[in-house]
């Protein structure tokens, strides 16, 4: 004869009383109790057809599966035990991450090691004292990577990790033919040419008959006879950013610290513009020009000192002398606007279609004083501009205009932060974009304000048209908001080019190309006025990548 199991009480996992496994539910007891009137012990079976014996075992096995369940949740603290299979997937997949991570963060690591060593540092004497510090700080900052929120969009193989072997040295006489070709014609505005990170004499106009101006490089700073120039600049030029200046919290940070003490490594030469206190000037036109052969990374490096009063307009433009040009250009630029000054500060980078480029602009903006920047980006395989604001001053002001065009493989980047510490500021932030092919363009832009910074106003709007079906816009407008009495807004906007609007275009004559490049050109017009007047070459630039990315398009479908 078959008979049921032995059923051995369980301890509870609670108080150690040995647990009935009849008396689990109170629905069967009585009858679970008639056919298992002593657990344990081994009793005559009814038929196996019997319903009653049926449910008797089934509450018998449940009673023992619950009681393990709860010792074993007690064993664990309360909590559900993983499985074995589970526990052996968790971990592994942990090792597995935590390990790669931990390799590509070496690897960024090697590639800076690297990069400081293949650069050969300042040969100017106003900048050779300043390897060594740069040096330590390089080894003592965590090296970009994805997994950091300043980088997280940003493709950090090809826009540094991943750079193509340095191209063969061009004939300086060949370079400065094909120079001449990419800057503006001659005019009365001083202008300051480097080629390769080196100041290029035969294509620049330093002439200037103000004594409280200078205009010039490293080398013509080291000869002038007033030692309060060159202290002042070589101070300045020793803080880093998010080292020294503009320090940040873990989340507020640009990451641009390890490529600032890479630039501070490496750069040859520094462009350095300083104007004195002074009443009643005449506005100051400066154009500073970077152009790459291709033949090695450069560092541009620009200083720009206004001081009080002082009204100042730079152009400052990244050029490659073809389009075989793969190199890393990465810059650093620093402003000052002393008290009642007004800086005008244009950044143009036309780029070859295979180049990589990054640079990151600091101003601090004292009282009653005005900056203005206008970043132009439409070159370049990858490149990422960093724009920090302070307005430290009561009354002070910044206008911070943005335009991006990117067609093909594109990534061009965007981040900015605009920082209001101290009462009665205002800034505006305008940014548009324009993405064709599987291109891809980035805006990420903060605006702090403090709780003193009262009375403060401040605006931000991004647009971006889309003309292809896998272009990408990622966008990531902010505020920040200490203060009750601010007048703040931002905002963000996504379309594509209207089919009805082109369409009543071609209807009045023109073709599909021509009215979807029309269309592109009006787009950024308020943010490019004035660009054709001061710079008629780079503004036909602007021009030609607007044709190219209205025939690459596809009607925004």
């Amino acid at each position: 004869d078959l008979s049921p199991p032995l059923m051995q009480p369980l301890p509870s996992p609670c108080t150690g009383v040995p647990l009935r496994p009849h008396a689990a539910t109170s629905r069967h007891a009585r009858k679970i109790h008639s056919y298992c009137p002593t657990p344990g012990r081994r009793v005559l079976p009814a038929p196996l057809g019997d319903p009653r014996w049926l449910s008797s075992l089934a509450a018998g096995c449940g009673s023992a599966a619950l009681a393990l369940a709860l010792r074993s949740r007690h064993e664990h603290g309360g909590r559900r035990p993983l499985g074995l299979r589970w526990r052996t997937l968790v971990k592994s997949r942990a090792e597995g991450f935590t390990g790669g991570a931990s390799q590509a963060q070496g690897a960024a690591e090697n590639w800076f090691q690297s990069q400081a060593r293949a650069g050969a540092g300042p040969t100017r004497a106003i900048g050779a004292a300043l390897v060594e510090p740069a040096l330590v700080a390089l080894e003592g900052l965590q090296a970009p990577v994805r997994r950091q929120e300043a980088f997280r969009y940003t493709d950090l193989d090809t826009l540094l990790y991943s750079l193509p072997a340095p191209q063969p040295t061009t004939a300086l006489e060949d370079c400065v033919q094909e120079a001449t070709l990419l800057l503006e014609e001659a005019g009365e505005a001083c202008r300051l040419v480097f080629l390769d990170g080196t100041l290029c004499t035969s294509l620049s106009r330093q002439q200037t008959s103000e004594e409280s101006t200078f205009i010039g490089a490293a080398e013509s700073l080291a000869a002038q006879e007033a030692d309060e120039l060159r202290s002042r600049v070589s101070s300045l030029l020793e803080q880093l950013p998010e080292i020294d200046i503009f320090k940040a919290g873990p989340n507020e940070m640009f990451g641009c610290a390890k490529l600032a003490a890479l630039n501070q490594a490496m750069f040859k030469d520094v462009a350095c513009i300083s104007l004195k206190p002074a009443e009643d000037c005449c506005e100051q036109v400066v154009e500073v020009v970077f152009l790459s052969s291709g033949a090695c990374s450069t560092a541009p490096r620009l200083l720009i000192d206004v001081g009080k009063n002082r009204r100042l307009k730079v152009i400052e433009s990244h050029l490659s002398l073809g389009d075989s040009d793969t190199s890393l250009s990465n810059g650093v630029c620093r402003v000052l606007a002393s008290d009642g000054a007004q800086v005008q500060h244009e950044v143009l980078q036309q780029k070859g279609p295979e180049a990589r480029w990054v640079e990151s602009v600091i101003a601090e903006v004292e009282a009653g004083a005005s900056y203005s920047l206008r970043g132009v980006q439409s070159g370049a395989r990858a490149a990422r501009l960093n724009a920090k604001i302070a307005l430290l001053g009561e009354s002070s002001s910044c206008d911070l205009k943005g335009v991006m065009m990117a067609d093909a493989r594109q990534q061009l980047d965007l981040h900015s932060d605009i920082h209001h510490s101290v009462p009665g500021c205002k800034s505006k932030q305008q940014h548009k974009n324009m993405v064709a092919g599987s291109a891809e363009c980035i805006f990420k832009g903060s605006i702090r304000v403090d709780p003193q910074a009262q009375q403060t106003e401040s605006s931000q709007i991004m647009r971006s048209l889309l003309l292809s079906k896998k272009a990408k816009v990622k966008a990531m407008p902010s505020l920040q908001i200490q203060a009750d009495d601010v007048v703040c807004s931002h905002g963000a906007a996504l379309t594509q080019l209207d089919p009805d609007q082109v369409f009543y275009m071609a209807s009045r004559g023109l073709s599909g190309k021509d009215a979807r490049q029309l269309m592109l050109a009006g787009f950024p017009e308020d943010l490019l006025q004035g660009l054709k007047e001061a710079v008629p070459r780079a503004f036909q630039r602007v021009e030609d990548k607007l044709r190219v990315m209205a025939e690459s398009g596809d009607n925004g479908a």
